[in-house]
């Protein structure tokens, strides 16, 4: 690989169980995470960083969306809470990147404090990763990857997959709907809260969406929808940090983004609204068609038989009569020309 990548499109079989669903999808996280280790570099491409996070964040939503294990699995609970940690360590190097791509035209001095605060905040990420306690956990990850424990919650059954998959989506989605409902009356980490959720569900229906390949059309109208969501409150969310992000560069000379918070929030409102009239794609049980055996000759004329039958009581006992007529006149001519024959011999 020469750059950083993107998650690669994820294609589960339908009947595929709870517990061989997670494995894929974290197996294809760590995979996403792992190609883009190389290139968190504070010089290089900000994609790289991006994207190793991105990777370990949606492998913490997968954890998040299968809570039943990290409930009743103690080893669970400790990886997830380890990839928390993670992902905050490596969350003020990202924010600098987000705001130098932001602000590019800063004043000089203020350009030289961001790459001194980005530099630091890189170095800390590097040390955090090359930590015994990282390197040891995500040690512990794969071991427990590997061992399986988490199927007997998930489900080890055809078709469980998709059951714990709609619970978790469902539940998710709810949780938009109802803290959603009306976003200008919330206050800035309500809506971050909101946020969040979104991101959870988008990455949920990512990971589980090809699990109903006949609603894949309206499982990419409903991570579209998610996605606008995001964003618009993202765009809100930036705003309130920016203080943060300031006091964490030094910054002097630089001003606030100016964002319109009416009409952000009034979009984002518009959002959930189009998501309560949707009916999401996982509340569709769909069974794949039984195979139907192919008829025989006896079997075809039968059921043209049937069919005939099934029609107006009318036309079915008139040409019921019509053919038991013929029927009666055909064996009743050989039978006359049989007695003439035998009267003629004798």
């Amino acid at each position: 690989m020469t750059g950083p990548a993107k998650p690669p499109a994820l294609l589960l079989a339908p009947r595929l169980g709870g517990g061989r669903a997670f494995e894929q999808i974290a197996r294809a996280c760590l995979d996403h995470a792992d190609a883009n280790q190389p290139f968190v570099e504070v010089h290089g491409d900000h994609e790289g960083l991006h994207q190793f996070r991105v990777a370990y964040r949606r492998l913490r939503s997968l954890f998040s969306l299968a809570r039943e294990v990290v409930r009743v699995d103690p080893e669970a609970a400790r990886i997830a809470a380890g990839l928390r940690e993670l992902t905050v360590a490596l969350g003020p190097a990202r924010d600098l990147d987000v705001f130098l791509e932001a602000h590019p035209y800063l004043t000089l001095d203020d350009s030289r404090r961001l790459d001194a605060a980005r530099v630091a905040a890189y170095e800390r990420a590097h040390e955090f990763l090359a930590s015994p306690s990282w390197l040891a956990l995500r040690a512990d990850l794969d071991r427990w990857l590997d061992a399986g424990t988490y199927r007997d919650q998930l489900g080890r059954t055809a078709w469980s997959g998709r059951h714990m998959a709609a619970r978790a989506l469902e539940r998710r989605m709810q949780r938009i709907l109802n803290d959603g409902a009306h976003l200008a009356d919330l206050d800035p980490p309500a809506r971050h809260k909101v946020r969040i959720e979104a991101k959870k569900v988008r990455y949920g229906s990512q990971f589980y969406g090809s699990l109903w390949p006949r609603s894949a059309r309206e499982a990419a109208k409903m991570e579209r929808l998610l996605g606008g969501l995001q964003d618009r409150l993202g765009a809100l969310n930036d705003a309130v940090t920016w203080a943060s992000i300031e006091r964490l560069a030094g910054l002097v000379d630089a001003e606030p983004p100016e964002v319109d918070v009416e009409a952000e929030v009034a979009a984002a409102q518009g959002i959930v609204d189009t998501l309560s009239t949707v009916t999401p794609y996982w509340r569709v049980s769909w069974r794949p068609a039984p195979t139907v055996p192919r008829l025989g000759a006896k079997d075809k004329r039968d059921t043209r038989g049937g069919e005939a039958k099934g029609g107006t009581q009318g036309k079915g006992n008139a040409q019921g009569k019509e053919n038991a007529q013929g029927k009666q006149a055909a064996k009743a001519k050989p039978r006359k020309h049989a007695s003439k024959a035998k009267r003629s011999k004798r």
